[in-house]
């Protein structure tokens, strides 16, 4: 099957110009399924789109393209991993009044740093806990208000993720504590984060034995 046939008929859709060539890119590398990865500064390079990661997000929840994606070699890789179109999980966005409720009801206040400020696209936002693709709903329950700098750590904390994300403090804050943000490589990030979800008290009680040296 052609990538053009796949679009016509299991797809049905309208595709704009930038996910066309992310979808013909994925489909042509290797001759069978799954296919071969495709880097993200490859994909960056051929769409000249910053944001193209969500395009390929989109073509995957929205439409239910087969799309797997992993963090090889420090660098997020991409790979289409059959011809089957999976059942659409679209991205719901709370309408302005939900939002407000959202906002009023947690003190217009990000649940992970504790920052108080007004709603915007460099101020409060509306947060899923537990992501969509992580099986994450909807509802209610599921939302929380989260600044744009922890929405943004967050987002990239769930990037690759496979530990259980009802243990994890990004979703949870509430529960499980605050998140302390702090620059560190992948892999030592990724050996962290592994020991905080085995011993949720292990960064606290080293935290604590530091501060009484």
């Amino acid at each position: 099957m052609s990538v053009e046939r796949f679009i016509s008929e299991r797809l049905k859709a309208k595709l704009s110009p930038v996910k066309r060539k992310i979808l013909e890119t994925l489909w042509n590398a290797g001759d069978t399924f799954p296919k071969d990865w495709v880097a993200s500064s490859h994909l960056l390079a051929i769409t000249n789109q910053k944001y193209f990661d969500r395009r390929t997000r989109e073509l995957r929840d929205e439409l239910g393209i087969d799309i797997e994606t992993r963090h090889i070699h420090g660098e997020h890789h991409y790979r289409l991993t059959s011809d089957q179109v999976k059942a659409a999980n679209p991205r719901l966005y709370l309408s302005e009044a939900q939002k407000r409720g959202l906002f009023k009801r947690e003190n217009n206040t990000c649940q992970v740093c504790g920052t108080r400020t007004e709603a915007g696209v460099r101020g409060l936002q509306a947060d899923h806990k537990i992501p969509l693709i992580r099986g994450g709903s909807h509802e209610d329950e599921n939302w929380q208000s989260l600044c744009n700098v922890c929405n943004v750590a967050k987002r990239r904390a769930c990037q690759d993720c496979e530990l259980d994300c009802h243990k994890c403090p990004w979703a949870f804050p509430d529960e499980l504590g605050l998140t302390l943000s702090v620059q560190l490589p992948r892999d030592l990030f990724d050996r962290v984060q592994a020991k905080i979800v085995r011993d949720r008290d292990w960064v606290g009680r080293m935290l604590r034995e530091s501060l009484d040296r």
